[in-house]
């Protein structure tokens, strides 16, 4: 990773208004974005550039944290600090919109008593992450008189075209066009990304800049212990994420529900799901794999360390992904980096993200009786689903998040 240029370091606020990179992966809102913004973050801190992560306070008491930064010489700071915006507690990300106004006008006090960007070269970039931070990021960007960068993560447009149990509020649709307007650059993860924020958005094609994210390869390995938590059989298979209905657990439940019907006979499968239930929780994980036949074969558990999670992708047969929509899949990538192949709905970033032939396959659409045949073809030939398990980690290795450091560097310079 290269260390940074010009005279002085940028100072980078990163906003991530609902979620701490902290939180763990997995529960309740906290997931790929908090990946994201954690690994850039610290990536950007061993460059030289001191990082600020505005986040809004959920317990009293709650202090600033510092992000452990890879080794490098010049390293800078990656400190998460909280901002008091409503009450210092969880609140569902439904509810938080009223709040983002209290977060703008109190985030720069904050920053300004944790030292800030110091000098008077010094160069300030302010990156929001996810609507709600975008909104209060075009009010603390305005404040420091700084370029606003912004990465959607998902988006409401896209969300509702494409699930539409999702119903997202009209308000959430006009805040993104509103940043998308205003942002002075938008990151989008894929070509597929960006094109979606042209379509959807009007987005100017010449302030879009497609960076793909990282996966950390050091966890994420197919060397390394070994830990499948379900029950034995002949072909497993994971899923890993916020139980919520967009995710798509549903799915592959149902999927294995109808293979399992189709060969009585066998091959034997199991099925576990690991993460916690996120937005409005109406998914009733329990009462599906009752209602499927499935109770003496899938098994669930909480979200899970880093370390953790890589020894059940190493565990797993298949990594099942059946999203409605996302703007990368970071399971994909981490699963494959595991060297496991992955099954993945052929939609948005996991197109980028999965070979389909070479490191996995992908199912047009999401309908369980597609996503059993594809189960079926697996258990059908194990040996040749599980000959792109090397494939898969080649792939994985290609994405680092010191590259993604590097790269966002530059387009921070470009403003």
């Amino acid at each position: 990773m290269s260390g940074s240029s010009g005279p002085e370091p940028f100072g980078i606020v990163m906003v991530s208004l609902h979620t701490s990179p902290s939180a763990q992966p997995g529960q309740g809102d906290a997931g790929g974005m908090n990946v994201y913004v954690r690994h850039l973050s610290t990536r950007l801190a061993a460059a030289g550039h001191p990082v600020w992560v505005l986040t809004r306070r959920e317990r009293a008491g709650q202090g600033r944290e510092d992000l452990p930064v890879p080794d490098s010489p010049g390293a800078a700071r990656a400190t998460v600090l909280p901002v008091p915006a409503g009450p210092a507690a969880r609140i569902p990300k439904e509810e938080l919109p009223r709040w983002v106004g209290d977060f703008a006008a109190a985030a720069p006090g904050v920053l300004a008593a944790a030292g800030g960007c110091q000098g008077d070269d010094c160069r300030w970039i302010v990156h929001s992450h996810y609507w709600l931070s975008g909104l209060a990021g075009l009010a603390v960007a305005g404040s420091l008189d700084a370029p606003l960068v912004h990465t959607m993560h998902t988006m409401a447009a896209v969300k509702n075209a494409r699930d539409r149990r999702s119903a997202e509020p009209e308000e959430r649709e006009a805040a993104e066009q509103q940043i998308a307007s205003a942002a002075a650059r938008l990151i989008a993860n894929t070509p597929a990304e960006r094109q979606e924020l042209i379509d959807h958005y009007a987005a100017p094609a010449d302030r879009i800049e497609v960076i793909p994210p990282g996966v950390d390869t050091e966890v994420f390995t197919p060397h390394g212990r070994v830990d499948w938590p379900g029950r034995t059989a002949a072909l497993k298979v994971l899923f890993a994420g916020r139980v919520q209905g967009h995710k798509g657990p549903q799915v592959i439940v149902r999927a294995l529900g109808r293979f399992r019907r189709r060969h009585p006979e066998g091959p034997t499968v199991a099925l576990h799901l690991t993460g916690a239930t996120s937005g409005r929780g109406d998914l009733d994980l329990a009462a599906l794999i009752e209602e499927e036949g499935l109770a003496d074969c899938a098994t669930t558990s909480g979200p899970v360390t880093a370390d953790a999670l890589a020894a059940m992708y190493r565990a797993a047969d298949v990594v099942a992904v059946p999203s409605y929509s996302e703007s990368f899949g970071l399971v994909a990538l981490e699963a494959q980096a595991c060297g496991t192949p992955v099954l993945a709905h052929r939609v948005g970033g996991l197109v980028h993200a999965v070979a389909a032939g070479e490191t996995g396959r992908l199912v047009d659409g999401l309908d369980p009786g597609a996503w059993a045949d594809e189960l079926g073809r697996i258990a059908a030939d194990p040996a040749a689903w599980q000959g792109l398990g090397p494939a898969a980690a080649r792939r994985a290795r290609g994405f680092s998040w010191d590259a993604m450091a590097d790269r966002m560097i530059a387009a921070y310079e470009s403003l």
